[in-house]
């Protein structure tokens, strides 16, 4: 079964995007809409048009009571263009594997804008390609060079599809963070 088998596996049974469609419309995006999950990594954008901090409260009911997190964050903040975003973030054993889920509360435009760049990658990269950039993050991983502030997925994307990199070696040498 492939991560992304798992991932939607584990979306049915806790029934988490149902759930969400009460604080707003969820969309699956990053490497699980792409289909190209390097690790166990759900993200989800929900449309946050009427979340409220009272709310944050309630999906954290949720997640805990059915994730059970061993690691979690919720916060409220203001991004750079001065709009209310929310975030809730975390980590839970689920058959036997450690998965990460992020959940981040956006406007309908700035989610149009990460579904149709995760859609653009994925329709531009051939299958051999998308085995490339999975490897690749694997390899950054397994070298702890895969964070906030290292690499980031855009970087591999880039990579893979702009410059034609295939090995993580080549990577390392073409990259100014390395």
């Amino acid at each position: 079964m492939t991560r992304k088998e798992k991932a939607d596996g584990i979306l049915e049974s806790s029934r988490l995007l149902e759930h969400l469609e009460k604080y707003g419309r969820p969309h699956v995006i990053g490497s699980c809409r792409m289909d190209m999950m390097a690790w166990n990594d759900i993200d989800i954008d929900i449309e946050n048009q009427g979340m409220s901090l009272e709310k944050l409260y309630q999906l954290t009911s949720y997640i805990i009571e059915t994730f059970h997190p061993f690691w979690y964050e919720a916060k409220e903040e203001v991004n750079d263009e001065g709009q209310t975003v929310w975030f809730q973030g975390f980590e839970a054993m689920i058959v036997g594997e450690r998965w990460n889920f992020d959940l981040w509360f956006f406007d309908r435009e700035t989610i149009e804008k990460a579904e149709a760049f995760c859609d653009g990658i994925a329709a531009r990269a051939t299958a051999a390609q998308k085995e490339q950039i999975i490897g690749l993050k694997q390899e950054l991983i397994a070298r702890d060079l895969y964070a906030f502030d290292k690499f980031h997925s855009m970087d591999v994307y880039r990579a893979v599809l702009e410059e034609g990199v295939v090995a993580i070696e080549e990577f390392l040498e073409k990259s100014p963070k390395a």
